[in-house]
Formats: structure tokens, sequence, C-alpha cells
């Protein structure tokens, strides 16, 4: 299979140690990036609720409406990837064997030489496409996925922990927004590794459905949608676990607040 081909390339290549090429802009990028997500999700759900309180005049209401999830997953993701873009540019470009860097200085470097600050920004219009739909998809089908799993949990008088229940949405909703936004993704990453030979988003686009049919917009997909389904799956469990936890912990301190007055 082709991934097992890449596999064996790298190894062949780099050696085992190839198979982890990249792993120190990954984390430059994906670290504060979570975190910045997380921020912007956290504080776009409490104002898009407090909005659906006004204009519903009901303010009981806890959840948001699918079109505000959709809207909070797709403006915080923007908001997060556009901060972090140079990351993301050197996040691919270290990983690509298009490139050889004498470290990561070496390529932040090099990369500034060759397009001054513009340079770390190439790719950002695909980058947002790709992201911000991802993101909106990812939580509309994240939310909708545990109420149902929730509802079907009553039905059956089944104790479903919350664990289970978020790692489970997780998963389904990843793999979902992983292959609805491929095209996309593929796009930003040629734009970023070829910008000479993918100058802009529209003849990327035309360019790859030109010489490599629809079918082309795919290529790769089992390696990202595997690891988006896993990464989204445990990263927002987590996040799920934090917040309950943070809320648990903020009623405790309420009610020996009370006891004692």
């Amino acid at each position: 299979s082709p991934v097992i081909k890449a596999i064996r390339s790298t190894i062949a290549t780099d050696g085992v140690l190839g198979l982890w090429r990249g792993t120190v802009p990954s984390l430059i990028r994906n670290a504060p990036g979570t975190s910045l997500y997380f921020y912007f999700l956290n504080h776009t759900k409490h104002l898009c609720l407090a909005l659906e309180h006004r204009i519903s005049g009901d303010s009981s209401r806890t959840k948001l409406s699918s079109m505000s999830n959709m809207a909070v997953g797709a403006s915080s993701r923007a908001m997060a990837g556009f901060l972090l873009m140079p990351g993301t540019l050197l996040k691919v470009h270290y990983e690509s064997s298009l490139y050889k860097y004498a470290g990561i200085m070496g390529a932040v470097n090099e990369i500034w030489r060759s397009g001054g600050a513009r340079g770390f920004f190439v790719g950002a219009i695909p980058t947002a496409i790709r992201d911000a739909p991802y993101a909106g998809l990812y939580m509309l089908m994240y939310e909708a996925i545990k109420a149902k799993e929730r509802e079907y949990a009553l039905k059956r008088s089944v104790d479903l922990a919350e664990t289970t229940v978020t790692m489970v949405a997780g998963v389904m909703a990843g793999l979902s927004a992983s292959y609805l936004t491929q095209p996309f993704d593929l796009v930003k990453t040629r734009m970023q590794l070829r910008p000479a030979e993918y100058p802009t988003v529209r003849y990327s686009f035309a360019k790859i459905l030109r010489e490599e049919s629809f079918v082309g917009f795919f290529r790769g997909i089992s390696l990202r949608v595997l690891r988006k389904g896993i990464q989204a799956s445990l990263v927002f469990t987590l996040y799920e676990w934090v917040v309950r936890s943070n809320t648990k912990s903020q009623s405790t301190a309420e009610t020996s607040t009370k006891l004692k007055a």
C-alpha cells in the first residue's frame, strides 16, 4: 500500500528516526495552537450562548444551536490558525523531503531569506479555507453525535461513561470532517511546499483537477483521516474532562463557602 511504501522509503532514506522528522516544529505549532484554539472556543461559546439567550429570551438554555456550534468551531479555528501560520509553514517544510534544513533556525532563516515576513504566510488562505470548514463541521457533528449517544443510552438504560461519549463522538466527527475537507488540505500543502508551481488557490485546484482528476484531491487521505480522527478524539476528551473537573471544583467551592457563611 502507499502508506507502507512511504514508511519504507523514509526509513531507507533517513533511518527509523526519519519517521519522527518534524517533531519539534510540530510541537512548536500544535502546543500553542491547541491552547489558542480552546481559548477562543471557550470564549466564543459563552458569547454565542449569551447572544442566543438575548435573541430567544430563554436564559435557561445551556446548549448552543447547531448553527452556533458550527460558527464557534469555524471562527475559533480560523483565528488560531492565522496566528500560528508561521509554525504551520515551518512544520510542513520541515517534514517534507523537498527541504533539507540545518535545524529549526536554519529553516526559519531560509524561509525569511526567500520570502521575507510574507514567506511565513504562504498558503494562509487555503489553510483558513480548510481549517474553518473542518472545525465548523467537526463541532456540528461532535455535538450532534454526543446528543445521539446520550439519547440512545437513555432509551436503552445503558450507563455510558462521559469519556466514552466524547471519544466516540470525537473519532466519528474527526473522520467525517477530514474526508470532507481533504481537497483543501491537499491544495494548502502543495502551495506551501511548491509555491512556484501552485501560486494561487484557484490555479492549484484547476491544476490538480486537470492533471490528476478528482481522485487526486484525496491523495494521502488515509494518513490524514487516521491522524485527525485519533487526535481530535483525544484532545476533545481531555478538554471536556478539564471543563467538567473545573466546573465540579467551582461548584464544591461555592457550596463550601455557603456552608461556612
